[in-house]
């Protein structure tokens, strides 16, 4: 096939940042032009080339991928459209490609670890984690959690995981001041290695008194589901 599907000249001025271009002579026919390449022939943006992702067949409207051209495309712009498409069009194929394959194939990427600094409070239940972005599977590979010492009041630290599909506390430990200063795993709090789900979360609440200072740090990985 030749490489130019079209050569024509805009018929007036395109958007003000360069996303659009408008040739009337486009009106009515058929969309040979969305995921091509649009190179513009003229004009301040001489040269320069991007995708089109849309065409409007009333007016003769093109619109281009990202941030457009660099400048507004005017009227009386020469340019052509070529039966490829653009750098940008393919390497956002081959991601979403890439992330399908990912999610398919259950492979997880793994995340920084996260530092954890707060005060458990009594008042309400602060949050370890709570990790429910839709269309998401996580795994937990190590959590950490060191208290202050409570003194008189008792510490909880609760586990939430999907049961049929709503959110519930499974499982939960207890740090008094007999055991605070163990830096606790989930092995000790939970019996678990690992967690593993679509939203997992971990909090911690004092009984009374006054918040109690918190450390803690927990590895991570996710993928798509």
């Amino acid at each position: 096939r030749t490489l130019t599907a079209y050569s024509g000249i805009t018929t007036s001025d395109g958007a003000g940042d360069g996303t659009t271009l408008v040739d009337s002579n486009l009106i009515g026919r058929n969309n040979f032009i969305t995921e091509k390449t649009i190179l513009i022939m003229s004009g301040t943006a001489k040269d320069e080339d991007k995708g089109a992702i849309d065409f409007d067949n009333t007016d003769g409207k093109i619109t281009l991928q990202g941030t457009g051209f660099r400048t507004e495309i005017k009227a009386g712009t020469i340019f052509r459209v070529l039966n490829i498409s653009s750098v940008e069009m393919d390497v956002a194929r081959i991601e979403a490609k890439i992330d399908a394959l990912s999610g398919a194939t259950g492979i997880f990427h793994e995340q920084a670890d996260v530092a954890l600094s707060f005060n458990t409070v009594s008042g309400s239940e602060t949050n370890v984690f709570n990790l429910v972005v839709a269309d998401t599977r996580y795994i937990i590979r190590s959590l950490r959690l060191k208290f202050a010492d409570p003194g008189g009041e008792t510490i909880t630290v609760r586990l939430y995981e999907l049961v049929n599909d709503g959110l519930i506390e499974v499982d939960s430990f207890e740090v008094t001041t007999a055991n605070f200063g163990t830096y606790h795993s989930l092995m000790d709090m939970f019996g678990m290695a690992q967690l593993a789900g679509d939203n997992l979360k971990v909090t911690t609440r004092v009984s009374a008194g006054a918040d109690i200072a918190t450390l803690g740090q927990y590895s991570w990985a996710k993928t798509n589901v």
